[in-house]
């Protein structure tokens, strides 16, 4: 048999910036994504939706669709369950309040009522145009702080004014600290819409086996377990009667992290068609208009400090527009609120969120997942604290932000931590002592903002695991399974690192095989930060038991103590002598010999020991650690067309290890390119419920022109749950990138700005607004 080779430059390949195991493929355009697949007989799949945002579903009329030649199946609600699914449904059950196809009521322009499925797209689009709905129209609402009034129009059954979630956070007694502060300001900011815009719209091909009775669904998507899990409760089938294979994903950002109706309706239509294939492809309208949304949000804070800078309380208020239906409301209402304990040791703290119904398109997950908003509210609220006592924003910061083992008041615990360093990293980079304050003459600034995140959230099932399996071929080559889904973030290149420095092989060994319910173990998902450290957890211990199985026949063989044998760089090596007694692939070879033959099947799993937030309190350890960053902006204010130019972006991230420093720096680099549109062009705009700009000629996203020199910083703390001491870090950098912008803004031309985005316009205002109130002085 020929034994593998493997490249000697990719052992030890934690900390080393390898190619990505599926680079070759992504650039020669050879990897197959979803939308590039063709099955024999497959069939086009369109969603039948609401032209109205909120009406009463009379009749729904499918007879001439039907009739039509080269149409195989139209369905509605008749032909599910109607079996409602959500999100948060393990911990939140009374929440769940979306339909995979509406029978009632349609609460959104865009609600799904019903399919059909066709033998190509122009008979589909035909088809679509003879169904026949009759509708009562109902009064709708548009803007939350409407739909929070009594008597505005009720858009679900039995919900008060219209709130979703109600989240109060309460902590300590802020009342009393208020009368203690030196300084007391409040302030309020104004959160927009904003879309994923992923390159590949959200795409999905369902076939039902009619012979078995089965489903196979591939599918564009963050999370194909969670997927699996809602079509088994849809159809009312069991977990392996279904199979969720994710395919090359172009992007996700927290919009591919649920099933959506479409996933549901290509099986059922599939079913009816006789067992062909289904492909339901989104147009950009689509995903604009019927996926999910980032949740548009005011942010209100009251806050009290004292004369030498400590923060004592703060109180606030967080209003959410939730769209439609539920989604991760109660997540995002966690998330919004819950990160300021993460960077900021405040004792006394009492906000209250709420997200509200209205009849505009579902808000849901989105890189960031409220942090974004928070981050923008608290960064800037912070730094008109510091300049009301007039003290510098990073030695404010300094006074207030945790440190390494230390529990926060609402119980989150956290380990290493490397915010000071990462604060004054970026401060030293940035030459913020020679700049700050001292650039106006010329209308240049530079601004601040610190950010905490997650790595994971037990906030969707019971436990929160990652499983591995390492299989070790008879040839030396080695097949690595895991649940998790790599959407374009490299996780398979880094979960595969982590594979093969923990067996002791080179990296050019392993075979990445990820995402596929029916063959790989279970993963929750890509979201929230969680892949390198839980995922890459589960990988390490599936490793660390391949390598144990390899050992114990050495060990046998040999006569040699087990615990005083390793792999190391291809070599078993005997630890008290550091002698090397075999080769790895001779480590193997005795493994599959006559007298052994045994596999070498490596498992692993890994649930981190984490609380769910108490919707009581607001305290929880949702994270088994925690990753930090500080970032700083430098802009240039023209203060006649009001245009802002930022000069360069400095981001030093607490990252733990890095597995993959080039894989690390893009994911902060993408991370600011995106927080860089949200701060100056992205606003999902709506009218009575109906987006108007669901296109990129209406919706301008940055391009490779807009975006500034970025620096970015590695602070290693090596945190000692994560594997090899990684963290999570995929979504803090796009956290204070608003609020670093704002505040340099300020310091470059004396305004604040309060909304976003920051468009010319908004800053001229300001600027005029400055102008009256020195005139007046």
């Amino acid at each position: 048999m020929r034994i593998q080779s493997f490249d000697k430059n990719f052992v030890n390949p934690v900390g080393k910036s390898v190619p990505r195991i599926d680079g070759k493929g992504l650039v020669t355009g050879q990897t197959k994504f979803t939308q590039d697949v063709n099955l024999p007989g497959m069939l086009v799949g369109k969603m039948i939706r609401s032209p109205h945002p909120h009406a009463r579903i009379i009749n729904i009329d499918t007879s001439k669709a039907e009739n039509l030649p080269g149409v195989k199946a139209v369905i509605t609600a008749k032909d599910t369950g109607e079996i409602k699914f959500g999100s948060n449904e393990f911990f939140f059950p009374h929440l769940v309040d979306q339909m995979p196809l509406e029978s009632q009521k349609v609460r959104y322009i865009g609600d799904e009522i019903g399919a059909i499925a066709a033998v190509d797209e122009e008979t589909a689009e035909q088809a679509l145009k003879l169904i026949e709905v009759q509708y009562e129209i109902l009064p709708g609402v548009f803007d939350a702080l409407e739909a929070m009034k009594p008597g505005a129009p009720q858009i679900h059954e039995n919900v008060r004014n219209n709130i979703n979630v109600i989240l109060p956070v309460n902590i300590g007694n802020p009342e009393r600290m208020f009368k203690e502060a030196d300084y007391v300001r409040d302030d309020v900011f104004y959160c927009p819409s904003a879309a994923h815009t992923c390159m590949e719209t959200h795409t999905c091909i369902g076939q039902y086996e009619t012979f078995s009775n089965k489903i196979t669904l591939w599918i564009s998507h963050q999370a194909p377990f969670k997927v699996r899990e809602a079509i088994a409760k849809c159809f009312k089938m069991d977990l392996n009667d279904i199979r969720v294979v994710k395919l090359a994903t172009g992007g996700g950002f927290g919009g591919k992290l649920e099933m959506l109706p479409m996933d549901f309706a290509a099986c059922v239509l599939s079913k009816k068609a006789g067992g062909l294939p289904v492909k339901i492809m989104y147009t950009r309208e689509e995903e604009f208009t019927c996926s999910r949304r980032k949740h548009n949000m005011i942010y209100k804070l009251k806050s009290g400090v004292k004369k030498d800078g400590t923060l004592l309380c703060m109180t606030g208020e967080v209003i959410a527009d939730g769209g439609a239906y539920c989604s991760y409301g109660p997540t995002l209402l966690a998330s919004t609120i819950m990160r300021i304990f993460m960077t900021y040791q405040i004792k006394h703290l009492k906000i209250t969120g709420y997200r509200v119904y209205t009849n505009t398109p579902i808000s849901g997950a989105i890189r960031g997942f409220g942090g974004v908003q928070s981050g923008f509210a608290v960064e800037s609220h912070m730094d008109l604290l510091a300049k009301g006592i007039g003290m510098d924003p990073v030695e404010f910061r300094l006074k207030n932000i945790t440190t390494p083992n230390m529990v926060a008041a609402n119980k989150m615990k956290i380990s290493s931590n490397g915010l000071k360093e990462c604060i004054e990293s970026a401060a030293l980079a940035a030459d913020w002592k020679n700049k700050r304050g001292k650039q106006s003459h010329i209308r240049r600034g530079i601004g601040m903002g610190i950010a905490g995140d997650v790595m994971g959230s037990k906030m969707y099932k019971s436990h929160e695991s990652s499983g591995g399996i390492v299989k070790v071929e008879e040839d030396c080559s080695i097949y690595f399974f895991t649940g998790a889904s790599d959407t374009g973030q490299g996780s398979n290149t880094a979960l595969s690192q982590i594979v093969a420095q923990e067996l002791g092989v080179s990296y050019s060994r392993i075979k990445c095989i990820a995402a596929d319910t029916a063959i790989t173990p279970f993963d929750t998902g890509s979201f929230a930060s969680r892949v390198t450290f839980i995922a890459g957890n589960g990988a390490l211990r599936a490793a660390h038991d391949a390598k144990e199985q390899i050992l114990k026949i050495v060990a046998k063989d040999t006569q040699i103590d087990i615990n005083d044998l390793d792999i190391k760089a291809e070599e078993v090596i005997q630890l008290s002598t550091k002698k090397n007694i075999m080769s790895f692939e001779n480590a193997i070879k005795l493994c599959y010999s006559f007298n052994y033959g045994d596999q070498i099947i490596g498992r692993g799993s890994y649930n981190p020991p984490t609380t769910p937030v108490d919707f009581r309190t607001g305290e929880g350890h949702v994270s088994a650690s925690y990753s930090f960053e500080a970032q700083i902006a430098e802009v240039e204010v023209n203060i006649k067309s009001g245009t802002i130019n930022i000069l360069k972006l400095w981001d030093a991230h607490d990252v733990g290890k890095a597995i993959n420093p080039s894989s690390v720096e893009s994911q902060i680099e993408g991370s600011l390119a995106m927080g860089l549109g949200y701060v100056f062009n992205e606003n999902l705009k709506f009218e009575n419920g109906r987006c108007v700009n669901a296109n990129f000629d209406g919706y301008r996203i940055p391009r490779s022109v807009d975006i500034p020199p970025i620096k970015t910083i590695l602070i290693e703390t090596i945190d000692p749950q994560g594997p090899f001491g990684a963290k999570g870090m995929g979504e803090a950098a796009l956290l204070p990138t608003a609020a670093a912008i704002a505040n340099a803004i300020e310091d470059a031309v004396g305004i604040r700005l309060k909304e976003l985005p920051f468009t010319p316009d908004k800053v001229l205002k300001a600027l005029k607004e400055k102008e009256r109130g020195e005139a007046n002085l």
